[in-house]
């Protein structure tokens, strides 16, 4: 180089970026086609926020001398200008010209990370490492793509050798604790998280990952600051934070503080901020294009991290059983199990043949077990990433994939839009559509959920069953009932309960109870543990002028405990219903347990569950459409003994009635109808459309 050039890479070096920008200039203006000339003022131009010019200049250079560094920072300026092709066919140039430019791998390995291709980066990454063993940038994105293919363990390792070549690397650390966390080794996730905020208390995005983790362990006290601290640093995922803190506050009872939030988060996704968990959204008592925009972004962000769908799939011959597969990160003990084990037991084999897949833990339960022979095939998925998940789901064969999860906790929505299967529908879990580009051609549900002209709403297909869409399982048993004493409920009191989790009360409808606790005398209110949000509960009660002493907490029983759980619903006299977001496998609970459930109805598939339950057992007198409807009909019924008798004995009557919903062998019948009418569309080639099931 000359003396000229040698001084202008001293004061870029320096950065004196004005400096070297005229010297450069004075180099091009003896020597216009000097390659260093050109690549370094292209490079400097970029630093000064123009990469467009620097991807210019590079560009004559590397026509003038196209060698290996040369052409990794033209890769770098096309990244930055959004020419990822170009800059993919850079980089690989690059690596044609010096294959031991590590460099030019470590570039086009992040180049394919962010691009949502973690299987192609993983190869020049790995090359990047060997040529530069004290690379650690390139071994925590290693780490990372070894973590989105669902390779925890070899992920885990590589981003702790990351760590332990320079422990201050920020991102190799937050990314090993997501890794921990999704290996269920919670302990370990939350002492990562900790320690990054100590080292990096300017990291919003470990403040909010902390604060979710401790929010799911249910320490919600502790995960208040954490969110908050999010929000205060300004995280990029600012929907994500204000849709996870205004859930906490729900559960917290804290209504006033959580209602304040609301307008915000709903002017980030008007905004098209991708980063809330719709179920934070759908349970909020807003109108539906909330719930609806918010899974759309979601689901939107998912196709893009899946990347392309696999080969289209075929049907199996017509005049075979149908091969219908069933996903989910719950077959355990858990809610959805319980609903759904009798149906995988269920179904008519010489209709249809019966995979299940789980993602989930195996937790060694009797659930799991049954759950394991209930299907004539169960495939566990575990430390699969999506695609490969996606690529054993289509080696099984499947026909009709159902997705039993949703946007619920713990679940993989990037399965769905590889599509594994031809035909594809959602059910159960998620009271709500999954948005456009989920994946999901149907839904499953009935004319009361999903009345007429609320498919607006839906970007699935929806399919009606009659009756009540919800699965039930009619051979659970009960336990022998405890007493009230065995409860810590007075003898002689009128109990009204509800066994909802916290996050579903509202300001509105514990108003109602309160009121109903003044006009009821002897009444109590039974609640399934609320945690921390009892302080607020009680305080709320004492504000209207009843003693906190009349609520009474039930204890949340263990996992395995459902007959007794289900034993205990005697002891109480009327199951409160909440709204917006109703009892759901609850309200089912009560039902089966012989306890009159009164629900207030509204317009969303979340406020009209308990409504399709009791319309199915024909108690539409427990079906209200306004609060002060449903505050009238509860205080009918505890002080009118004669109609609370009418009820139960109706509920009695009809519980185990032929057809009725917990009738799981007819339940059945109504799914396959439903899905080889699916699947003869698909044969024939027409697209998924709405229909109902006769």
């Amino acid at each position: 180089m000359s003396p000229l050039l040698d001084q202008a890479v001293a004061r870029h070096q320096a950065g004196a970026l004005e400096e070297a920008a005229g010297l450069y200039a004075q180099v091009l203006a003896v020597e216009p086609h000097q390659p260093d000339a050109l690549n370094l003022l292209g490079v400097l131009r970029a630093q000064q926020g123009d990469p467009a010019a620097g991807e210019a200049l590079v560009a004559r250079a590397a026509a003038l001398r196209p060698d290996a560094e040369i052409l990794t920072n033209l890769g770098r300026l096309r990244a930055a200008v959004g020419r990822v092709p170009a800059a993919e066919a850079a980089f690989r140039a690059a690596l044609a010209r010096d294959g031991s430019h590590a460099g030019a791998a470590f570039a086009l390995g992040t180049l394919l990370l962010n691009g949502g291709r973690p299987a192609d980066a993983v190869a020049p990454l790995e090359q990047a490492v060997l040529r530069d063993p004290a690379h650690g940038g390139a071994r925590a994105n290693l780490g990372v793509a070894l973590h989105r293919l669902g390779r925890l363990e070899a992920a885990e390792a590589t981003l702790r050798a990351a760590l332990a070549q320079d422990p201050a690397q920020a991102n190799a650390r937050f990314n090993l604790a997501s890794v921990l966390e999704d290996r269920g080794q919670l302990d370990a996730a939350e002492a990562e998280y900790r320690a990054l905020t100590g080292l990096r208390p300017d990291m919003a995005d470990a403040w909010l990952n902390l604060g979710t983790l401790l929010q799911r362990r249910h320490r919600d006290l502790e995960a208040l600051p954490c969110l908050r601290a999010a929000l205060d640093r300004g995280t990029s995922r600012r929907a994500g934070a204000l849709a996870h803190l205004i859930h906490l506050l729900y559960r917290l009872c804290r209504w006033d503080d959580a209602g304040a939030l609301v307008p915000e988060l709903l002017s980030l996704l008007e905004a098209g901020d991708d980063s809330a968990p719709p179920f934070a959204v759908l349970v909020l008592d807003v109108d539906e294009v909330w719930r609806q925009r918010a899974a759309r972004l979601h689901a939107a962000a998912n196709a893009r991290a899946a990347g392309p769908p696999l080969p289209p799939a075929t049907l199996g011959p017509a005049g075979q059983p149908l091969r219908v597969g069933y996903l989910s990160a719950d077959w355990h003990q858990h809610p959805t199990a319980y609903l759904m084990a009798g149906v995988l037991e269920g179904h008519d084999r010489h209709k249809v043949m019966v995979t299940v897949f789980s993602y989930g833990p195996d937790d060694g339960s009797p659930m799991r077990a049954r759950l394991v022979a209930g299907g004539d095939r169960f495939v566990d998925l575990r430390g699969l990433g999506d695609h490969a998940a996606a690529q054993a789901i289509r080696a099984a064969g499947v026909d009709v994939l159902v997705d039993v999860k949703g946007y619920t906790e713990g679940a993989r929505p990037g399965i769905l839009p590889l599509r594994p299967a031809p035909v594809q529908a959602q059910y159960l879990a998620y009271p709500g559509t999954l948005g456009r580009g989920s994946g999901a051609d149907y839904v499953l549900a009935d004319a009361v959920v999903v009345p007429p002209g609320a498919e607006a709403f839906w970007d699935e297909a929806v399919v009606r069953l009659p009756g009540c869409y919800q699965a039930n399982d009619a051979g659970r048993v009960l336990d022998a009932p405890p007493t009230r004493a065995d409860c810590g409920l007075p003898d002689d009191a009128f109990v009204f309960a509800c066994f909802n989790a916290a996050y579903k009360l509202t300001a509105d409808v514990f108003a109602c109870w309160a009121r109903l606790l003044a006009a009821v005398p002897h009444s109590v209110l039974w609640l399934l543990d609320p945690g921390a949000g009892l302080l607020a509960l009680q305080s709320t009660l004492s504000a209207f002028g009843v003693d906190p002493a009349r609520l009474v907490v039930a204890p949340a029983l263990p996992k395995g405990a459902m007959a007794q759980h289900l034993a205990r619903q005697a002891c109480a006299d009327l199951f409160l219903d909440t709204y917006p977001m109703n009892a759901h496998t609850t309200a089912s609970d009560a039902l089966y347990g012989g306890l009159p459930v009164l629900t207030r109805a509204g317009v969303p598939f979340i406020s009209r569950v308990a409504a399709s339950l009791l319309s199915a057992l024909d108690l539409p007198d427990l079906v209200t459409y306004d609060l002060a409807a449903y505050e009238a009909k509860a205080l009918e019924l505890a002080l009118d003994p004669t109609r609370l008798a009418d009820a139960r004995a109706g509920l009695a009557r009809n519980r185990t009635r032929p057809g009725g919903p917990f009738d799981t062998a007819a339940f059945c019948r109504r799914l396959e109808a439903a899905y080889i009418r699916m699947a003869d569309r698909a044969r024939t080639r027409l697209p998924p459309v709405g229909f109902e099931v006769s």
